[in-house]
């Protein structure tokens, strides 16, 4: 399975009150991430054990191509299609992370070869409501699954394309299976991981804790410690804000120890 990765690059252009400026830090922690990067991570400082690598999940060959576009553009962008490459990469998902939407629309419309496209919105303003409803509509027709998980770790498909995607990456909803002795956490093992990776350090720092402690408390303290990318703007859709809901998706994986 082969993704390519849009994304918006780095600019030092300052915007104006008719432009926009994408966020250009969420894709370099995804791609840090998957592709198993230590720089992606710095929350155990000098106390890091690299605990990721136990799991050996280094996806570097399955990115086929990672697509850069200006973060800073025009808010209403009438030749979006003069921003499209020459040529795309065959893939089976697209991830596309804070990328202007009319740019977006063109690149699915004109070069995608997707099954599965994800959109992941952080901040409430990376996709407007109706760029949303045009992009299912048109994927709708060519027969391609589209998600739009606010945030990314929100994602949890259960059929189709999207469903392998989240399984083989083990990106999306957290999962973490607990292996408890004596009322103590001696294992704690990532299913999946928030597309962040802050599910790592979760269950690293989970292990060795008692049960009868207040692990609600610990998880939210390790979420402090490893900050959520996500917006603490209150977002319209679910009248919370989006990091508000991110924490609440990692407190979910205390749920098979009956502490909630």
């Amino acid at each position: 399975m082969k993704i390519t990765v849009l994304r918006s690059e780095a600019s030092t252009q300052k915007s104006d009150p008719y432009e926009v400026c994408m966020n250009t830090s969420y894709s370099k922690r995804f791609l840090g991430h998957i592709q198993d990067k230590g720089t992606y991570c710095s929350a155990c400082g000098g106390r890091c054990i690299s605990c990721r690598k136990e799991y050996d999940l280094d996806f570097s060959e399955s990115i086929g191509e990672i697509i850069s576009f200006p973060s800073v553009l025009p808010a209403i962008l009438d030749e979006s299609d003069a921003y499209m490459p020459e040529k795309v990469k065959k893939h089976d998902i697209l991830v596309a992370i804070s990328v202007h939407e009319e740019i977006l629309f063109s690149f699915v419309k004109h070069l995608t070869t997707a099954r599965g496209i994800v959109v992941p919105i952080e901040e409430p303003w990376w996709i407007s409501p109706y760029m949303r409803e045009k992009l299912k509509n048109h994927c709708r027709g060519k027969g391609i699954e589209i998600a739009f998980p606010k945030p990314f770790c929100s994602l949890d498909p259960h059929t189709g394309v999207l469903k392998e995607f989240k399984k083989r990456f083990k990106v999306g909803k957290p999962e973490i299976s607990f292996n408890i002795v004596n009322k103590h956490i001696r294992e704690a093992h990532v299913q999946c991981s928030a597309p962040c990776g802050a599910t790592y350090f979760v269950a690293r720092n989970l292990r060795g804790k008692g049960v009868d402690n207040d692990l609600v408390q610990s998880l939210d303290s390790l979420l402090s410690a490893y900050p959520c990318t996500a917006s603490t703007e209150v977002d319209r859709d679910f009248g919370d804000s989006i990091i508000h809901r991110a924490v609440l998706l990692q407190r979910d994986v205390l749920r098979d120890l009956d502490l909630q």
